[in-house]
């Protein structure tokens, strides 16, 4: 099976998953609590990343195909993922906008809100040199608080579509 069978496999899942559960997730309130407590600690790593020049950085790398924003790295979301996506009203995209990048890779970097913990947390050599050990350690924190949410998250919405 290639990447691209499996990543319409997970696709059409999440698809599913969200006409069976929609409701449910979206009346859940401790899950809007989570979703909510995801979205400022993701805030405040974008700020992060925007203030270090590290998005710059990734996003110019991702657009060159050369990048941990390559080709396959979306087979990195699960269903919950894509489900949480979906709860933050993003548009799951139809077709690749970059042959060699991720499939969730646009114009502008990623176009998930709430992205695999792998996308994150990997801090390759060359970002690392651009950035400093001091900006790399602060950039480090400021993803702590949103793996947390991101596990909670996760916890949740498999809690919810589990029951049914």
């Amino acid at each position: 099976m290639t990447s691209e069978e499996i990543l319409a496999q997970k696709l059409a899942l999440t698809r599913k998953l969200w006409q069976k559960h929609r409701e449910r997730l979206q009346q859940d309130a401790r899950l809007r609590e989570l979703l909510s407590l995801h979205q400022r600690a993701f805030q405040h790593a974008q700020e992060v990343m925007r203030q270090t020049g590290a998005e710059a950085f990734c996003a110019r790398c991702g657009r060159e195909g050369t990048s941990c924003c390559g080709e396959d790295m979306e087979l990195h979301c699960d269903d919950m993922l894509l489900l949480a996506n979906l709860l933050c009203g993003v548009s799951l995209p139809s077709k690749r906008t970059f042959p060699k990048g991720c499939f969730f890779l646009g114009e502008e970097g990623c176009l998930l809100r709430i992205r695999p913990l792998i996308c994150r947390n990997f801090i390759c050599p060359e970002l690392a040199e651009f950035l400093g050990p001091e900006e790399t350690r602060r950039l480090q924190e400021s993803l702590e608080e949103e793996a947390l949410a991101l596990f909670l998250l996760g916890e949740r919405i498999r809690s919810l579509t589990l029951k049914g």
